[in-house]
């Protein structure tokens, strides 16, 4: 049995014939879930949180909603796990647990969130699951469409939002052009998952431009390698590259110094004005030569006539 999972982005699954056909016909398959994600703070533990579930495709879709934990890799990919830690699998019951969906038909589906007693404080995170089962039929792959979408659940208490930037990482400390890439490690050391999505993304701001690192997301605990790629650098520069962050903690900030200095095309001009210089020189140095060739005829007659008189006077 293969399961095909869509995450977070967009969540529209859509499969069939229509999916990237003709405009205005629609796919056999086409699953919509909103929101895309959710976010419970602490007050909003006691109180319903629903989604609405839409078939867009030509086809009735029969949808089991199940639940299940999950981590994320050091790339930000979502792995589904039953024993991810913190995971609010079992705090969910979900209303309805399955159903149909007509064609162009939408529905709502509720969540209570019943934590257990005394919970480990902080934010804990589960996956709920919209599943199209694979229908009867022949074969031996068999495919499970899902749509998953993330739910982080704060419960009640102290909330910790710091975060550890690590050595800022840049293309070399002497570049002789662009792009440069910066490169940098945040680890979450707080109790809450950060998102940098948006305008709240993490930046590097170096001589006055800033230059966000890709969306993402960091659960609590987790730590991930992020890199962006400064695209037009100035021609030259003394750059000065900062990234920060703030917490509960307070602020931690990065910093890292590079020189652009374009050494081919400098090379280039002092070839070019070497060029330049000798052939302006060698006319001149063939004036100089052919003066010199003027006057020589007539310094040696001078000399000849002083031998001449020299010897007069001898006799």
């Amino acid at each position: 049995m293969i399961v095909a999972f869509l995450m977070v982005a967009g969540v529209t699954l859509t499969v069939g014939p229509g999916a990237s056909g003709a405009p205005g016909v629609a796919p056999d398959f086409s699953l919509t879930v909103s929101p895309p994600r959710l976010v419970v703070a602490p007050e909003e533990i006691d109180e319903p949180q629903s989604f609405q579930v839409a078939n867009r495709g030509r086809l009735p879709v029969d949808v089991v909603v199940d639940r299940v934990g999950f981590a994320v890799d050091g790339s930000g990919k979502m792995l589904f796990e039953h024993d991810a830690p913190r995971s609010a699998a079992g705090w969910l019951k979900v209303r309805p647990a399955s159903f149909r969906l007509a064609p162009g038909a939408e529905r709502g589906v509720t969540v209570l969130i019943d934590p257990p007693p005394e919970p480990e404080h902080g934010e804990h995170q589960v996956a709920l699951l919209f599943v199209a089962p694979a229908g009867a039929g022949g074969g031996n792959i068999k495919l499970n469409r899902a749509i998953g979408t993330p739910i982080y659940i704060t419960v009640p208490g102290s909330i910790d939002t710091s975060v550890r930037i690590g050595d800022l990482r840049t293309s070399g400390a002497f570049l002789t052009g662009g792009p440069v890439d910066f490169t940098t490690t945040v680890d979450n050391l707080g109790t809450v998952h950060r998102d940098f999505l948006g305008p709240r993304a993490l930046k590097v701001e170096v001589n006055g431009y800033e230059v966000p690192f890709p969306d993402f997301t960091l659960l609590r605990g987790d730590s991930r390698d992020v890199t962006v790629r400064w695209a037009d650098p100035p021609f030259m520069c003394l750059c000065h590259a900062t990234v920060s962050v703030s917490g509960t903690n307070g602020t931690s900030q990065r910093s890292a110094t590079f020189v652009i200095l374009p050494l081919r095309l400098l090379g280039a001009l002092i070839v070019v004005a070497l060029v330049l210089y000798v052939i302006a020189w060698l006319p001149r140095r063939r004036r100089v030569r052919a003066l010199g060739a003027d006057r020589a005829p007539s310094g040696r007659a001078d000399r000849d006539r002083d031998d001449l008189d020299r010897a007069d006077s001898g006799v």
